[in-house]
């Protein structure tokens, strides 16, 4: 879950590397989940300039790499209310 309270969501985008830097692992994705129950996950894998916005309320991490560089854009937002 992102930010305590302090913002409302993420964007995450996966950023391209070079074909030799690239990273091993579980494809570099994200995994999401319930909160309550971690055995209903959802894994997505993502590609160079994929985008995932994700609500402040959502159970999420970043999978695990065993070699290489991933590289990610995180911005993290609040909705102002006018």
């Amino acid at each position: 879950m992102d930010g305590a309270g302090k913002v409302d969501g993420s964007i995450v985008v996966a950023l391209p590397t070079e074909p030799t830097k690239s990273f091993e692992g579980h494809g570099g994705g994200l995994t999401f989940w319930d909160g309550r129950d971690k055995s209903k996950t959802i894994h997505y894998d993502t590609r160079n300039g994929d985008i995932a916005f994700i609500d402040k309320a959502v159970w999420h991490q970043a999978d695990p790499i065993t070699k290489g560089t991933r590289w990610a854009l995180v911005i993290f937002y609040k909705v102002l209310d006018w």
